[in-house]
């Protein structure tokens, strides 16, 4: 026996190797989500669009305008605008995310000292409108009722 004919039976081998696993999902059951009707639940660990969270006692945003977030996107999709208060904290005055931008890494989330900034599990992004991909502060605050359980409570 020859090393073609080694070959060629290895070959062959891996063929009904890849056949039977394309036959086992062909005659497994298939289950179909009828998006607009119905709306499929993430994984607990999804990342969406994000979030800016607020202490729910005071209400006053976690964001300290440290600007590690900003520093660390790989795609440079967020922008901070900050200020000094008098008494010498800084302030945040603008928050944006470039959603067309972002890649959803969580760098942002995982940096974040105070867990200011979450990803959250909302996955209904779409629009015709690039300006409609531009989180504002403002939008980032009303989207925390998507943040995940667990975070809200921080």
């Amino acid at each position: 026996m020859g090393l073609i004919d080694i070959i060629k039976k290895a070959t062959f081998f891996e063929i009904l190797q890849g056949m039977s696993v394309t036959g086992k999902y062909t005659a497994s059951k298939k289950f179909t989500i009828e998006y607009p009707k119905e709306k499929s639940i993430p994984y607990p660990r999804f990342r969406g669009s994000q979030a800016l969270l607020a202490d729910p006692v005071t209400g006053e945003l976690n964001c300290d305008a440290c600007h590690l977030c900003e520093t660390i996107c790989p795609s440079q999709c967020i922008t901070i605008e900050s200020s000094e208060t008098p008494d010498g904290k800084k302030s945040l005055d603008e928050f944006t995310i470039d959603l067309s931008r972002c890649v959803f890494c969580g760098f942002c989330e995982e940096v974040c000292p105070r867990a200011a900034i979450v990803m959250t599990a909302n996955y209904e992004l779409a629009s015709y409108d690039k300006r409609d991909f531009i989180l504002t502060k403002e939008w980032l605050i009303a989207n925390a009722v998507h943040a995940h359980k667990e975070l809200k409570g921080r």
